[in-house]
Parts: C-alpha cells; sequence; structure tokens
C-alpha cells in the first residue's frame, strides 16, 4: 500500500474520533445546561416593570449562576438608551435577599445558595424606555466560585477539537504525499524512434 493511502487513513481515524469525542461531550454538557437552567429569551420589560425567573436549587455546595444580556430597542437610538439601568434581586426560598445589582448592559455573577429550593431572581427596568432581556440562571458545571471558569469540564471537547484539527491536517497531507507519490510512479513518455 503506498504510504499516501495510510496517511488518508490515519487522518480519516483521527478525524473521525476527534468528532466522537467532541460529540460524546458536547452533548450531555449541552442536556446538563438545558436540565439544570432556567432560559429566558427576548423577554420584554416595560419601564418601571419587572420580570421573573425561578430556579430550583437542590446542591447548595454548588455555586449558582446569573447571566442577563440587555438588548437595546429596536425603535429607539443608542443615544438614549446608553445609560438604561437594569437591577436584579435573588432572594432565597425564605424571600431573603441573596444578591442584588445595577448594571446597563452585560451581568453575570455566582451566589452561594444558602437554602435548598425554589430561588426567585427578578430583573427590575429601571430606566425610562422599554428593554428585551436574556436570562440564564442556576448551576453551570465550567462556573465555580468567585467567577471563576473550570476548563476540567471542557477537557472532553477540547481534545477532539484538536484531533479533529489533526485530522484534517494529515488528511491534506496524505493527499499531498499521494500526488507527489502518483507524480513520480508515473513512466516518462518514450521519445519516438
Amino acid at each position: 500500500m503506498q504510504r499516501g493511502y495510510v496517511i488518508l487513513i490515519v487522518g480519516a481515524a483521527l478525524l473521525i474520533s476527534g468528532i466522537v469525542i467532541s460529540l460524546l461531550w458536547a452533548v450531555p454538557f449541552a442536556g446538563t445546561i438545558l436540565r439544570e437552567n432556567t432560559i429566558l429569551s427576548g423577554v420584554s420589560i416595560k419601564p418601571a416593570g419587572s420580570v421573573n425567573a425561578y430556579t430550583q436549587v437542590v446542591d447548595t455546595s454548588r455555586p449558582a449562576s446569573l447571566a442577563i444580556h440587555v438588548e437595546r430597542s429596536n425603535s429607539t437610538t443608542s443615544a438614549t438608551t446608553g445609560g438604561q439601568i437594569i437591577g436584579e434581586t435573588v432572594r432565597n426560598p425564605n424571600g431573603i435577599i441573596v444578591t442584588s445589582n445595577n448594571f446597563t448592559k452585560q451581568f453575570f455573577t455566582t451566589f452561594k445558595p444558602d437554602i435548598s429550593g425554589k430561588y426567585t431572581v427578578t430583573i427590575y427596568n429601571l430606566g425610562h424606555i422599554p428593554v428585551s432581556v436574556d436570562v440564564l440562571v442556576g448551576n453551570l458545571p465550567f462556573v465555580g466560585a468567585n467567577n471563576q471558569v473550570n476548563l476540567n469540564s471542557f477537557s472532553g471537547i477540547i481534545v477532539g477539537v484538536i484531533l479533529t484539527i489533526v485530522g484534517i491536517i494529515v488528511l491534506i497531507a496524505g493527499v499531498i504525499v499521494l500526488l507527489l507519490d502518483r507524480r513520480r510512479i508515473r513512466p516518462k513518455a518514450q521519445p519516438p524512434t
């Protein structure tokens, strides 16, 4: 078997294994995020209005995460929305405030649940124009205390992506080697006698 074909087989094996490993890690990872979190997308809040999101906390040893993104209203200019203030409050099942902050565009924090139960996140529009917000609240497997990202959660996905990239590079090298070998093997044309 020519060395070009061997390189192509190795490249294809690396590519396929990289894709499989990525999928085997990414699908359960995404399922965990969707299952253990509350996600609100594109919720409109009128001026002086609010919206609630709820999350069920079972494990108090893990920090809970809260991510909020504010989208500007399409009917207003960026000059009028630049100072739009949004507030957030998280209350535990007993109604005690766990965290409370004001922000303008994006907000991310973690908080330590003190008891198990249903936590209420309230997002307030403290400005004078309507806004649209995206909210994610719950346990993110890759976020630890003090908002530190734990890259170990991504290890399988990272390995899969690296294998996929290496597989593509090896496939390209295999094609080049195969073309060079074919050019060398071709018999040269005999001069006419």
